[in-house]
């Protein structure tokens, strides 16, 4: 097993050395960091839309806003800064009594 790992080795370091030459930066050699697709996975899209579910209970949502993320406008980050915003309202309300 200890020859495998080797040989497993020598071989990933070589893959490496391909991929950085082919798509590696010339003067550097490291590889270039690629943006993720823009297309969601179906687990995402369920995953996202549960999250915007409980964030649009707890707040007011107008109809331009509604629009946005049926349309999938809204990205990652709003949702994640208005769960926050959400969690600070309720927090604030619950000192005040209200």
């Amino acid at each position: 097993m200890a020859k495998f790992n080797v040989i497993q080795k020598q071989r990933r370091a070589s893959v490496q050395e391909r991929k950085r030459a082919v798509h590696g930066d010339p003067n550097t050699g490291k590889l270039k960091l690629r943006t993720p697709p823009v297309s969601i996975s179906g687990k995402r899209k369920r995953k996202l839309f549960k999250k915007w579910r409980r964030v649009s209970s707890n707040l007011v949502i107008d109809q331009e806003q509604k629009e946005a993320i049926e349309k999938g406008l809204v990205t990652m980050e709003d949702v994640e800064m208005a769960v926050a915003e959400g969690e600070q309202f309720t927090r604030i309300m619950c000192i005040f009594g209200v």
